[in-house]
């Protein structure tokens, strides 16, 4: 096991759960904490997002699959509303008007994106 990020073989990276919790990002509009780890075309990102959160209606060029590990997350698209529980997931397509918010319980979430999300990007800090 490699005690710190490197990349390997100049193709794989690499980071343990330590420097995850170590070196979150803050999104300053909405106060939640993620880190990101991401290739050339893909990028995976984790979220704590405290309760009472609103992303307002914002669309990116990146596909977006959430997954909601605990709490539940709400995304508003096209006048339909979702609810995310635990154990379940939704896929945004690029450029698609969408909001999202909690309720009164803090959410943890991942997302995978393509292409990258330079907003939730932490490629400095690779």
């Amino acid at each position: 096991m490699l005690l710190s990020y490197q990349p390997m073989n100049n193709k794989i990276k690499y980071r343990n759960k330590v420097q995850f919790q170590n070196e979150k990002s803050v999104d300053a509009r909405s106060g939640s904490a993620f880190w990101s780890i991401e290739g050339n075309n893909v990028q995976f990102t984790w979220f704590d997002v405290p309760a009472n959160t609103k992303f307002s209606t914002h669309r990116h060029e990146s596909e977006q699959i959430t997954y909601v590990l605990e709490g539940e997350l709400f995304f508003r698209s096209e006048n339909s509303i979702y609810k995310l529980s635990t154990g379940d997931c939704i896929l945004i397509p690029g450029n698609t008007d969408h909001e999202v918010w909690t309720g009164s319980v803090p959410v943890r979430a991942v997302d995978a994106w393509s292409p990258i999300n330079k907003l939730f990007s932490n490629k400095s800090n690779l």
